[in-house]
Formats: C-alpha cells, structure tokens, sequence
C-alpha cells in the first residue's frame, strides 16, 4: 500500500478520533450479524475444547434430525414418480407413448435450475427457517396436486412446478450447515442428512407397498400422493418452529455458548450472514476454473442418477420380479446408498488429502455396475441385482463433493452462489440422464448405460483434475511468499481470491480435533491448531475480538506480504536482485559483508530458536500478557517507550493488534516456558490486522508497529516489507501525517486525545531509528529536521518512579546520539564524491560526540575504567554501543576505494565494544540485543582485526574477535542479519597471515586520504570512560599521558605495505575485502 493511499485511510479516521470513544465500536461489513455478537459479548473470550465439543453434540442433535427429516421427504417426493409408475400412473397419465416418462422424470430438474436461485436470494434476504417452511408447505401443497393431473402436459407441469419448489433446500441446507459447523466438521454433517436420500428409499418402498395393497375407487398410486403430500404440509408448518436458522438466531442457546457458536467459526474465513448481495463475488466466482470443475463433476455424475432415482424399480421389474417384490428388491439399494452417503464423508473427516479420491473411487464404482447392468445377460439375476445395489455408488462421492466445494470458497455471496452452482451442475446431469433411457432400450436400456459408463469415467478424472488445480493454486500461493493464514474474510466478506494465503483443502482443514501435521500444499492453516497430546488439560481456544476497520477499498487492503523471495546462491558479489544497497553510501562495512543473497535461503528465513510446546495460547491469556509486559518494560522501554504502565492493561484488553505485537516482542527477546505461539505468528497476526486496519485507533496502530523493531526475519539487505526500515518509514510517514513531529497548540492536545508525552515518546523513537539505520545501513535520512517543532522527551513524560526516570535518560540521550549520527550520515553522503585528496570530515562532528559523551550523568557513564567492571548496567552497557560505533565509522579509511582500514580511535572505540560485548555475555543473557548490534559487531571486527596484525595488540584483539564471533552466534539465534555477519568474519579471519609482508610505506600524517583526525583535536576526548587500566590497547595507546608522546599525531593507517604485490597475489580471494596491512612504525610497534 502506497504512502498516499495509506493516508487516506489515515485522515478520515483522524477526524473521529479527536473525541474520545464511547464504548466499542463494530464492524458489521455490510450487515455480518455475526460481528454483532462478538462486539456485544462482555465474558471470557477463552473457552475449552471440551465446552465445544459439548456445544458441538448439542447443535447435531438440534440440527440434524430436522436436516434428515426435510431431506428425506424431499427425496421420497420426488422419487414417488418411479414408485408410483409400477402402479398405473404411466397408464393413466399416457406416458407409455414415446420418451413421456423420461420427460416427466427430466421437467422436474428444469424447474430445479430455475428455482435455486431465486431460492437463496429470499434465503440471504429473509430469515431462512421463515423461507425453507415456506417453500416446504407449498411443495407439500404442489405434490399432493399430482392426484389431479389428467393426462402428460399436466403432469409436466406439476412436475415442473414441484422441481421449482423443492430446488432451494439443499443449498439452503449447505449454507445451515457451513453457518454452524467449521471446515472439518461440515462434510461429515452434509454426509448424514445427504445420506437419507438412500435411507429414506428402505422406508418408501415399504409404505408404498401398503399403499399397492389397496384396492379404492382410485388408482394406489394416487393414495401415496395424498399420504407424501399431507406429510409434507404439516412438517413444513413445524420446520418454522424447530429449524434454527443461524447461529445469531439460534433458540436454546446461553449468551456463552452463541458467543463460542460464532467465534468458532473464524476460522471458516467466510461469515455467518451478511445480506449485502455482492456482484463482485458472484463474477469471480465465474471466472474461477475450480468452480466449473466441480460444475462438471456434478453434470456428469449425476447422469448416473437417472436410472437410480427413476428406473431401478422399472429395471428391476424388467428382471422378471412382480410389481410388489420389485418394491421390495429396491430396499437393499437404499441401504446401500444411504451407507456409501456417510461413510465417504466419514473418511474424508477421519483421514487427509482424500477427498478426490474418494470422489474417483465412488465413480468408478458406478462405472462397473453399469459396465454389468450393460453387458450382463438377463439370465444372470443375481449379478444384475448387485450391479443396482452398488449402482448408486455416485451418491457417496457427490456427498464429498458439496463439502469440497464449499469449504474451499470464502465469501458469503460467492459461497451461496457457488453452493447453488452446484445444484445447477446436479440438475442438469438430472435433467439429461432420465432422456439417454428411452422406452424403446427397455428391459437392457444398453445405450443409456454406455452414457452412464463414459461420464461417470470423466467425472472420475475430472475428480483427479481438480485435485491438480488446488495444489497449483496452493503452490502459486507458496512462491508468492504468503506462508500463514489469516482469518479476516470472517469479518470483511473476502473471499479465497481476495485472501492470498487462503489454501485450497484436499483433505480436511486442521482444527481442534486434528492433531496430525498438516500437508502444506493441501490443506487450509489454523492459526490456533492444538495438539491435544502436549498436556493433560485441553489448552483455552481464544478468539479475537473484532474493531472496526477503516472504509478503504478492497483492492487496497491487502498488500503483497514480501517484495523479495529467496533465491540460489550467487558467487558474484554484485548479483542480486532486490538488494537494497545499490547505489547507497557505503561507510565501509558493506565491502566485508555483502548482501544476504549470498546465503542459503533457509538461512534468510530465520525463525527465533524457540521449542514451542502448545502453539495455542493468546497473548492476552494472563500469565502471558503479565510475562510479556515486565519483559517489555525490562528490555524494550529505554529504546522504545510506548506503551504506559498505568493504561497497558487496559490498551491490550481493547486491541489484539497491540497485544500481539507486544507478545512478538516479549516473546522474541525472553520466550516463556508455558505454550504460546511464537514471536513469528503475533507477528504475522499483528502485521495483517495492521494491513487490514482492524485497529480503530490510528496512534494505537503505530506504537504497535513500533514493536516490530524486534523481529527480523531476514537481513535488511534485501528488499522486504519485514525489515526495520521498512517499518520504520510507515511510522514516520503515518506519523507525520498525524502531525505528531510538530508541537500542537495546548488546546490541540485537549481536543484530539493524543496526549502529548505519548507524542514525544512516538516521535523520538521513530526518529532515532531512522537516523540509526541511516548511518549504519547506508539509507538516505528520511526526516528534515527544520520541520520538526516537537519538544524533546522531558522527565515527566515518564513515570515517576526512580527505575522509569532512569529509563527515560537514557532514552533522551540515546536520541540525542541519533541525531549526531544522522548528521554524521549527512556528511559521508555529501562527501562520497570528493576525492581523497581533499575530502574532510567537519570537525564539529566529533565535536558533539565529545559534548554528548562528557554531558552523561554519572549514572549513565561507561563503567570500563578498570580491568573489572564495576556495576555493569545493562542498558547504559547498549547506550554506548552506537557511540562507539560511529567513533568507528568516523575513523575508517581506505587505501584504495574498496579497503577500509581503521585509524587508532576506531581501534581503541572496536576494543571497548568488545569489552561491552563480554561483560553482557558473562552474565549469560544475551536476547535482549537489538538486530542493530550485529552492525555495531560487523563495524568493531573491522579495526580489531587490523590491531591483530600488531604485535603488542594481537593477543587482546584476538581475545575480542573471539567475543564478536561469540556475539554473533548469539544473535544468529534472534536475528538473520548476523548470517550475513558470522559469514563475513568467517571469511576474514581464514586470511593467512603470511600475506603480510615486512615494508616500509608512505609516511603518514602528510595529506592521508579520508579522515585522519588532524593535529588540532585531541581524540582522547571521545574516551573519558577509558583510562590505561581498561585494556592492553587501551594502555598502549594512551601512553602519552606517561611518556609525552603526541597523541593527535599517530600516523594513519594509511601505509599501504606491498599494497600493489598483495593484489596481484590474492585479487581473487580478497575480493571485496579488506587489505589489513599498515604501518605503525612511528610507535615503535611490531609487524607480526
């Protein structure tokens, strides 16, 4: 998302926000009734596996048998046609002429295909229980007017009537169904009530058996219409009293269980109900080739369907059994079929990845019984018989099949739609088949059986075809870099085009009940999968609450989630796309270390060196969120106080952004022994919410996001959206668009409820990232600070107790430092073209690095004057670490234009950030370190390993190489920028020593080329923490205290000793690196 297009979504919000809110507001996206709910409930958002599962066995046995029971009738209504054709109805109706009965049979699915759709627009519309009575009664109503059909055009008619009628009931069942149950549950629940098709075909063979019996004024078959007929009256009366519609509206529910009823359902990513109509939907859906496979699955399958539902008791009676007996001989196909119905969702629930195959299995069972119905002789009874039984095999799989469809569509609309698209697909495949069994093929019917085998074969494959197209939609996912789920489509209607990490499910989604590993080309994440197996006590399900959401487009609110992906490894140290240091300043650090492409890619995806037991828990559950906060608060708060003592609980209450962001920085830096998820999945949680702006408060948003700054999953020197800098850059620019980097007039304060110590805090902390990461990334300053008008951080923007003020000290002076740092940035990028020769450093510069040095308290003061640190302070320990640094930096050169070498100050600054680095590593934590401190790292190994080179200082600087690499190693388990560190020191301590060479080179002090402190600035000044007893170097260094020498005219390392023979001899394996050999002959040191 652009800057602008970002801001936009900033101001109309910035308005509303300047009152303070009264209560919680809630998105309803277009009327989702669902939000409602959620916003409402006031209770304990956790609840346990067993409080749903016992929820779960109260909506089956609510919802089930009035699924089973409508069901059932349906079918027995529509099927009375083949049952009632062996008692007369054929005779008096005139349909033994021509293809009259297979036109009867085939009306009634052209009315279904007409019917469906306005079915489910009065559903979406109107209260579905009040619909589905409504048209049960009037199908009753429409059956039982059959007794009045005089001759074939009447029957058409009524036949057609009834298909118009009866259509919308099972996509109305579908989406009952998908409103109450999650992914993994529905297929088995659309299996049980589809599966009375069969089972009610045991029971209708007996009534209409009674029925034959009778011998009236009127034909038998009309007495089993007046019976269906009065049935299905009366039970559509009762359906608008015992169907429960939804689960906002669901009777017999506490306000607990409706709230678990529908926050369960998040993970669906589709909704509960949302009246809002959606054009859109409805022509992606059009447009989506998994749609039209499925279309084509149920066209073809249910061809089959025709000599099932309308001429087995036709065929069987054409086996030579009596009219009653053939009846009778229908039982076991029932029983058969309704059996296939459940097992096959049965086992797509119970095992993964085997939906299409279940659905190819199913098909070819069809095929080989009309492969024996086709090619069977008359005389072999029996085998035909069990050719009809196993005939309704296509049953089973279509039962797979409406679960499969539907779990891998998201978005009310294009679900309701999708769901009708396939009855479409059913009625045509019924609306053919009866017309390939024509009178003349009777008793064989060989030809429609031919049909049958051919698009049952097809129907089979195209099962396997669609298979294919879920994993390639999946694997195309995968590449784009869209790893995790999240659950928004719930709240905004998206659907699974909409959503880019929405994975398309073979087998079942991963839920509560499944603890297997998933298949990740298959099957659908769930950010809160729980393995029942790691504890004896279920852990809570927590759901989050929902906030409004800015009004931005749709199209605007998903941003591609990385601009970079991992690529092979390159040998050439300028390959790489997407780097983000072309044409950038260097300061000398990037010629060691080069770009992170150079890496294996699992070595850029870096995820924190965790051992998660349970990744179930929210961050908001107690334990936790007390954990995370005193780790915050412990840690993070001198670098980034954004968050208030006083208000932190009751911010994290109202926003899963900002508690999932402070878990992904607690987490990271001091991850907690009890289950929790992780700091990359509050991250990825987090990182969405604040690309879907489902946090309301603007200000909230960004100190969020200001917690991103402790998670790096890959090094700054790609291009991503997951780097600091990035991150950084989307505060300054929301930020300045809220004008937080200006002063407000006082009565401004009052009104806008930003209150103006949090403003500070911001904007401070945004600014010192950002001028931090401009020297030491080599990125161009972002903020100008003429248009900066925001006071400095003052004590009383801080908490009152003495630990807090030290804090915020600390704080004032580390921003202070930033913004000598940043200036110093300014300089190298306004010197980078000037030639050795006369390029300068502005002495004022190391000016204000004396003036900031000598200006700290005593208790912020490095406590490194003796051999033994004396109260080490972990905090004042990292505040001098960027000083350092850019004392470093101030001081590296270069002989040539790519070898830069360390002056003395760099040397004695290198020598005390390993003395820093070994006093936080002695006492045995280290997470706590920003990924920023792999530069400080990178930066010192460069001058310490030339002093290695000098005898009287080899032995300490080794000693501190071995504590940067150790550093280092640490960080790698936090941190993906130190690969690219570790590699280079890796590479720069494996240099032979033999390659440097006894010589003499040019005197130094004459004119040396970069910044060689001139005579005038004593640089002793920017030590008054190190006295001769902090270190060997230290001691050898400042040795004119003793002995007189001059100070301020130590030679540069500029003497570049056998410089030229040293490139020809070892071009190729120092390239890009660093030549280390210098001359410090004016104080009598020794070449090793």
């Amino acid at each position: 998302m652009s800057d602008s297009e970002k801001g936009a979504a900033i101001n109309h919000r910035e308005e509303a926000d300047m009152t303070p809110k009264q209560g919680v507001e809630v998105d309803t996206v277009h009327q989702d009734e669902a939000m409602k709910v959620l916003g409402a409930y006031a209770g304990d958002e956790a609840w346990t596996e067993a409080e749903e599962k016992k929820l779960r066995r109260k909506i089956d046995w609510k919802l089930m048998p009035v699924l089973c029971a409508t069901y059932g009738l349906q079918y027995y209504d529509k099927a009375m046609l083949s049952q009632a054709a062996l008692f007369g109805l054929r005779e008096d109706l005139g349909l033994l002429t021509g293809d009259r009965y297979s036109m009867s049979a085939a009306i009634f699915y052209l009315g279904f295909i007409i019917g469906a759709y306005p079915a489910m627009i009065l559903a979406q519309r109107y209260p579905i229980e009040r619909v589905a009575s409504g048209i049960v009664t009037l199908w009753g109503i429409c059956l039982i007017l059959t007794v009045v059909c005089k001759d074939y055009k009447t029957l058409y008619t009524q036949r057609f009537f009834l298909g118009l009628l009866e259509s919308g009931i099972s996509p109305m069942f579908m989406m009952i169904v998908g409103s109450f149950y999650k992914k993994n549950e529905q297929a088995m629940r659309m299996g049980i009530w589809y599966s009375c098709t069969g089972y009610v075909s045991i029971i209708s063979p007996i009534i209409n058996y009674g029925f034959g019996q009778i011998n009236g004024g009127v034909s038998s078959w009309r007495y089993m219409y007046y019976f269906s007929g009065a049935l299905t009256i009366v039970w559509g009366i009762i359906l608008v009293f015992v169907l429960p519609p939804d689960p906002v509206r669901a009777k017999g529910f506490s306000e607990r269980e409706r709230y678990i009823l529908v926050a369960r359902l998040k993970t669906n990513n589709s909704g509960v109900r949302n009246t809002h109509l959606k054009v859109a939907q409805i022509w992606e859906l059009l447009l989506d080739p998994k749609f039209w496979t499925v279309f084509s699955i149920a066209f073809l399958s249910m061809i089959a369907n025709a000599p099932i539902s309308t001429f087995v008791p036709i065929i069987i009676h054409g086996f030579g059994f009596s009219t009653l007996n053939s009846l009778l001989l229908m039982m076991p196909c029932g029983a058969y079929a309704g059996t296939l119905q459940l097992l096959f969702p049965y086992l797509a629930y119970k095992f993964k990845n085997n939906r299409s195959y279940l659905v190819f299995i199913a098909q070819m069972g069809t095929v080989l019984a009309a492969l024996l119905l086709w090619l069977l002789p008359l005389s072999a009874t029996g085998a035909l018989l069990f050719a009809v039984y196993i005939l309704p095999s296509v049953g089973g799989g279509y039962a797979v099949l409406m679960g499969h469809q539907i779990a891998n569509t998201a978005g009310y609309t294009k679900r309701s739609v999708a769901s009708s698209g396939l009855y479409i697909g059913y009625c045509l495949g019924n609306f053919v088949g009866p017309l390939c069994f024509k009178k003349g093929d009777a008793p064989r019917f060989e030809p429609g059986f031919i049909v049958v085998v051919v698009t049952s074969i097809i129907a089979g494959l195209l099962a396997l075809v669609y298979r294919g197209l879920c994993m390639w939609s999946n694997s195309k996912r995968d590449k784009s870099g869209t790893t995790e789920g999240f659950d928004h489509a719930y709240e905004d209607d998206l659907t699974d085009k909409k959503r880019p990490n929405n994975i398309e499910i073979e087998g079942e989604d991963v839920g509560e009940n499944n603890p297997e590993p998933p298949d990740a080309t298959e099957i659908d994440f769930d950010d809160n999968v729980i393995d029942p197996g790691m504890g004896d006590t279920p852990a809570p399900v927590q759901a989050t609450p929902i906030h409004v959401a800015f009004n931005i487009p749709s199209a605007e609110r998903a941003p591609d989630a990385a601009v970079n992906h991992p690529t092979k490894s390159s040998t050439s140290p300028t390959e790489g796309a997407g780097r983000s240091h072309a044409g950038d300043v260097d300061t000398g650090f990037l010629q060691i270390y080069g770009p992170e492409n150079q890496l294996e890619a699992e070595q850029q995806e870096l995820v924190a060196n965790l051992e998660l037991r349970n990744p179930a828990s929210d961050p908001r559950q107690q334990e936790l969120q007390q954990s995370f906060s005193e780790t915050y608060f412990e840690y993070c708060y001198p670098w980034c106080p954004v968050l208030d003592p006083d208000t932190l609980d009751s911010e994290l209450a109202r926003s899963p952004m900002l508690a999932n962001a402070l878990a992904l920085a607690a987490s990271h830096i001091q991850p907690p022994l009890i289950p929790h998820q992780g700091p990359a999945a509050y991250y990825e949680k987090a990182r969405m919410m604040f690309y879907m702006d489902e946090e309301p408060d603007i200000l909230t948003s960004l100190k969020a996001v200001s917690l991103f700054y402790w998670w790096a999953p890959r090094s700054p020197s790609t291009a991503h959206r997951h780097a600091s800098w990035w991150w950084t850059s989307v505060i300054i620019r929301h930020a300045q668009q809220m004008n937080i980097h200006r002063e407000p007039k006082q009565e401004s304060v009052a009104s806008s409820a930003l209150h103006l110590s949090l403003r500070r805090r911001l904007w401070w902390t945004v600014f010192a990232r950002e001028r931090l990461t401009s020297l030491c990334q080599s990125k161009p300053c972002i903020i100008s600070p003429e248009d900066m008008t925001i006071q400095e951080v003052q004590p009383s923007d801080f908490p009152s107790d003495p630990v807090s003020q030290k804090k915020g000290r600390i704080f004032k002076y580390w921003v202070r430092l930033a913004g000598i740092m940043g200036r110093v940035s300014k300089a190298l990028s306004k010197s980078v073209d000037s030639s050795p020769e006369t390029a300068t450093f502005p002495t004022e510069l190391r000016q204000e690095l004396v003036a900031w040095v000598q200006s700290l308290p005593p208790d912020l003061q490095l406590p490194i004057g003796s051999s033994r640190t004396e109260g080490f302070d972990r905090d004042v320990h990292q505040l001098h670490l960027p000083y350092l640094t850019t004392i470093i930096v101030m001081h590296l050169q270069r002989t040539t234009p790519d070898l830069p070498q360390a002056l003395p100050p760099a040397i004695l600054a290198a020598s005390c950030i390993a003395r820093i680095l070994r006093d936080i590593l002695s006492r045995g934590n280290a997470r706590f370190l920003m990924a920023i401190t792999c530069w400080y790292c990178g930066t010192a190994f460069i001058a310490l390993l030339q002093a290695s080179r000098i005898k009287q200082f080899s032995q300490e600087a080794e000693e501190g190489l071995d504590i940067l690499d150790q550093a280092v190693g640490q960080l790698q388990q936090m941190w993906a920028s130190a690969n690219v560190i570790r590699q280079g020191f890796e590479r720069l301590r494996a240099l032979p020593r033999s390659m440097m060479h006894a010589g003499k080179g040019r005197a130094a002090g004459s004119n040396g080329s970069g910044d060689a402190p001139s005579n005038d600035f004593d640089w002793k000044l920017l030590f008054p923490f190190v006295t001769r007893s902090t270190s060997r170097i230290a001691d050898c260094l400042l040795a004119d205290d003793e002995f007189g020498t001059t100070a301020t005219a130590l030679p540069s390392p500029e003497n570049a000793v056998f410089h030229e023979d040293l490139l020809n001899r070892y071009h190729d394996l120092l390239e890009p690196f660093v030549d280390y050999n210098f001359d410090f002959s004016n104080i009598n040191l020794d070449i090793l």
